[in-house]
């Protein structure tokens, strides 16, 4: 699962379809509610994302849009995965949000 985006990042780079993948989410329960923290890793498209050479060098980096934290409902029925993703989606830093 991913999304494509358009997005500025931290430095003003406006860039359009940008790959985003949630690369983990975790549950942890703060001093008074349960919090779902995710991250994100962001790329030029999926074919750089997926070629194993350029990987890790051909990452964007984007203060912004990174990591996370909203709250969580321990009655959600969809996995924390999901949530993420539907988080990520209504981000104000994020346009023109599409499946990939």
């Amino acid at each position: 699962m991913a999304i494509t985006a358009n997005m500025t990042t931290h430095e003003g780079i406006a860039i359009t379809d940008v790959y985003i993948r949630v690369t983990n989410a975790s549950v942890k329960k703060s001093e008074s509610d349960w919090k779902l923290t995710y991250g994100v890793l962001i790329y030029k498209d999926k074919d750089t994302r997926d070629d194993v050479n350029k990987e890790q060098s051909m990452r964007i980096r984007n203060n912004h849009v990174d990591k996370f934290q909203i709250d969580y409902n321990l009655d959600a029925t969809d996995n924390s995965i999901k949530l993420a993703y539907a988080d990520l989606k209504t981000n104000s830093q994020l346009s023109n949000v599409k499946d990939a």
